[in-house]
């Protein structure tokens, strides 16, 4: 933006040092053109030939036309930074609704490894009741002896390291 201007600047000074001439066309069709203080119309000077009312509206035509011409430019310029402004701040709408998206989809996989761990603890407490209802029911019927109570308990202790494994997963998740 700021290049933009320098350039510009540039411009209207190499425009204004070489003695441009600018051409006018007045109220009433006339065409001259003005040459710093000179006026010449069909390739004549007639600088001494107007009067001075004629001057000055030449004059204040130009002026009128070169002032227009500076705020189009600066209604151009300032259309321009307007422009990139809204772009950047679409490109940081952009960047944040990405970063939203991402923040969404960490807590997805949160709340998602969340239920999966209460599952995990619940099947493992189902497990552990089960074996311990058939263990009962087997004892019951007096059909363990003493070598299958002990594998039975280290089943237990197993399944209980296991229920007490996802119960410490569970809880680091919460």
């Amino acid at each position: 933006m700021k290049f933009s201007k320098l350039i510009l600047l540039i411009v209207a000074i190499i425009l204004i040092s070489c003695g441009s001439s600018e051409r006018v066309i007045t109220n009433h069709g006339t065409v001259y053109e003005v040459k710093g203080k000179k006026y010449f119309s069909n390739g004549n000077n007639v600088t001494e030939q107007l009067t001075a009312k004629e001057k000055e509206n030449i004059n204040r035509t130009l002026d009128t036309r070169l002032k227009a011409e500076r705020l189009e430019v600066e209604k151009q310029e300032a259309l321009k930074s307007e422009q990139a402004r809204v772009k950047e701040e679409i490109e940081k709408a952009e960047e944040k609704q990405k970063a939203l998206e991402k923040k969404q989809e960490r807590l997805k996989d949160a709340l998602e490894a969340k239920e999966k761990a209460r599952e995990d603890v619940l099947k493992a407490k189902d497990k552990l009741q089960d074996k311990k209802a058939k263990y009962q029911k087997l004892k019951d019927a007096g059909k363990l002896s003493p070598r299958d109570e002990e594998k039975w308990n280290d089943r237990f202790t197993d399944l209980e390291s296991d229920l007490e494994d996802a119960m410490q997963n569970l809880n680091k998740l919460k």
